[in-house]
């Protein structure tokens, strides 16, 4: 196959570009019910991930030579003697040939980056290979062989420095990329919310005063409102279902927290409680706050320490532990609240966990890993009130996602 001109058609940029705005519309394609029925991050990451432009690169280490016989014309060289130059002149000689694996878009071999060079390199393209040859007559070739296969050579290196240049544009487009495509899925949630009736968000009875806990839209404290955001049931159209909004899990958090200092405060008191004494002041703290917190109450296949419920169902739950070990925490603790108690429909939680030891930063430090290398993690979430909180998804079910919040409590005497 003849050598063609590279890196010189159309415009890398140009390319890129259009990725981009095709990514976008697909955003934009996503169903109402789906981008309600799954979390966004996942949708974005799906586009994403199509629309990604894979890293172009030869592979040298595996660059193979070979020459062959090749009757070569030389009809149009003007230091040799031809008689009729209108007509070819074949001598004999031989086609000395490079060939290097090449990955990624076949199309970006042949669009200028934005750096470039006036003299671009020339190969054939084939199959996943870049191949540069050239054909020399025999006496060229027991002239000049060194310098014949140093050309060679060197243009080879003229290519991945020119996909050097391609591989600088594409890491920027792509960096833009997953990040208008997920403010576009974010986005697209947030309208397609909007545009429902008043059924996807409804309040849920979390009252301060008991007398509120009758009525149906909840004022906890004075400073928030907990409205409970009715989460989707995946791949079916889009139904509401009770969970608590970010803000009112930030704020349960927080009282959680601040409920915990005392205990750290006040170690000589509380060092040598058990979970469940810590665990009750906990829930009168929130009780006080949400009316229905309750405590020991029968969730999935066992009984939680911290619930609060909603409709039958909780909208909040927390389990009290205190730290023996972090193989106690990753095969009892931590599976305990994601496999025994928590159910298929539930979405916020809590670990609470106590700490004896007093180097608390490496066991804090122990736990977090922990979590970060369950199966079922997908990420971390920003931390509320200095806690950390990560994202799972449910057991078998990678459209449900539970936000668990790491809540440590160093008490040592």
């Amino acid at each position: 196959m003849t050598d063609q001109e590279l890196f010189s058609r159309n415009y890398l940029r140009t390319w890129l570009e259009k990725r981009q705005r095709d990514a976008l519309a697909e955003v934009q394609r996503v169903s109402a019910d789906e981008i309600l029925a799954r979390p966004h991050e996942q949708v974005a990451e799906e586009i994403i991930d199509r629309y990604l432009v894979p890293e172009p690169r030869l592979d040298l280490g595996a660059m193979t030579g070979e020459v062959g016989d090749q009757q070569v014309d030389i009809s149009r060289d003007p230091m040799r003697v031809v008689s009729n130059r209108s007509r070819s002149f074949h001598v004999p000689g031989s086609r000395i040939s490079f060939r290097v694996p090449y990955t990624g878009p076949a199309d970006v071999l042949y669009m200028q980056a934005s750096t470039y060079s006036f003299a671009p390199p020339h190969a054939s393209v084939t199959n996943g290979y870049v191949s540069v040859s050239r054909d020399v007559p025999a006496d060229v070739l027991e002239r000049d062989r060194d310098s014949i296969v140093a050309a060679l050579r060197a243009e080879i290196m003229k290519i991945d420095t020119h996909l050097d240049y391609s591989r600088s544009d594409i890491a920027a487009a792509n960096e833009q990329l997953r990040a208008s495509v997920a403010q576009a899925a974010q986005a697209r949630r947030a309208k397609v919310l909007a545009d429902r009736d008043t059924e996807a968000i409804l309040g849920v009875p979390l009252h301060r005063d008991q007398e509120a806990v009758k009525t149906y839209r909840v004022q906890p404290v004075s400073r928030r409102q907990v409205k409970p955001m009715r989460q989707a049931r995946p791949h079916q159209p889009f139904a509401p279902e009770p969970a608590i909004t970010a803000d009112d899990f930030a704020y349960i958090i927080g009282d959680i927290v601040a409920t915990t200092r005392m205990f750290e405060r006040l170690a000589l008191t509380h060092a040598d409680q058990r979970e469940e004494r810590l665990r009750d002041q906990i829930l009168t703290a929130l009780h006080s706050i949400y009316g229905a917190a309750t405590g020991e109450t029968f969730s999935k296949r066992g009984k939680t320490d911290i619930y609060l419920p909603w409709e039958g169902g909780a909208v909040f739950l927390a389990e009290c532990k205190w730290w023996s070990g972090p193989k106690n925490f990753a095969e009892h603790d931590l599976p305990q609240l994601l496999d025994r108690y928590i159910t298929w429909r539930d979405t916020h939680a809590a670990m609470v966990l106590f700490i004896r030891n007093k180097n608390a930063t490496a066991v804090i430090a122990d736990a977090e890993n922990i979590v970060r290398g369950h199966p079922r993690y997908l990420r971390d979430a920003a931390p509320l009130n200095g806690t950390p909180v990560f994202v799972l998804h449910k057991d078998g079910d990678p459209d449900r996602e539970i936000t668990l919040a790491l809540v440590t409590v160093a008490i040592h005497d």
